[in-house]
């Protein structure tokens, strides 16, 4: 897989713009663009022009300020029903054997827009007692969550040292990693193993673990996941880690179309 391919700089510099008002969450100046960006204000300002030309930016006139523009509306449904719905389509009779024969949830996540998502999600059998769910479409913490890891492990280096070096480790259990190179300690062993784990990172007395997507470039496309009790993850966790690499494989071979599920 290719995790640093080659790419054309004013493109690049046109999605950092968009990336950089969809990050402001709020209106935006050219001046603040620039700095953010560390553009030259003219480079900014024709980069600027050419996305609000195509509907990718839209201008207050009056305040001279910037935010996203109605095109990305109107493409929105397009994204959801030729990816996000394709991969779910893919997913779920696999994330559905995985619930059954372990009695855990499953999570399907996808990585979208600098960020991972929860797009389907299978509850527990009726015969467990337990049953972890996020809300779909909610975003987990990068820094705390087996999937969050996992994206970050996956991204460009320059990038992913970038994010490593200004994320916020906000603690959220006694067991959050908060120590910066133990982080990235963490995330250099996700890369090389192929997987990861939250033990008990975000709520106490759960534990995660999830294996990587990929799309017919080698990117992240997504992850697949559980969330058991910590205990019962102790139980089947070489059996349930097994089963989810075949998994990850066969996902993977659907979105990538290498051959017929």
């Amino acid at each position: 897989m290719n995790n640093n391919p080659k790419n054309i700089q004013s493109v690049q510099r046109a999605i950092d713009i968009i990336n950089c008002v969809a990050e402001a969450e709020r209106k935006i100046s050219l001046k603040e663009i620039s700095s953010k960006l560390g553009l030259n204000i003219n480079t900014a300002r024709g980069l600027a022009q050419t996305l609000l030309a195509n509907g990718f930016l839209s201008k207050d006139v009056e305040q001279g300020t910037y935010t996203l523009g109605y095109e990305f509306l109107t493409k929105s449904k397009l994204v959801y029903q030729l990816q996000i719905q394709r991969i779910r389509d893919i997913a779920h009779p696999y994330m559905k054997q995985l619930t059954e024969k372990y009695g855990v949830s499953s999570w399907l996540q996808i990585s979208f827009y600098k960020d991972i998502y929860t797009v389907e999600t299978l509850d527990a059998p009726s015969t467990s007692y337990y049953s972890y769910t996020p809300k779909s479409g909610a975003k987990l913490p990068l820094h705390a969550s087996a999937s969050g890891k996992l994206y970050i492990a996956y991204m460009p280096e320059a990038e992913r040292e970038r994010l490593i070096n200004n994320i916020s480790l906000d603690q959220l259990t006694e067991h959050t990693i908060t120590d910066r190179q133990k982080f990235r300690s963490t995330i250099q062993k996700v890369f090389f193993q192929g997987y990861a784990t939250e033990l008990e990172e975000i709520d106490m007395g759960i534990s995660s673990i999830a294996v990587p997507l990929f799309d017919m470039r080698g990117a992240l496309s997504g992850t697949i996941s559980t969330a058991v009790p910590s205990a019962k993850l102790d139980q089947i966790f070489k059996s349930i880690l097994t089963d989810l690499k075949r998994i990850s494989m066969l996902i993977t071979d659907g979105i990538s179309n290498r051959r017929r599920l």
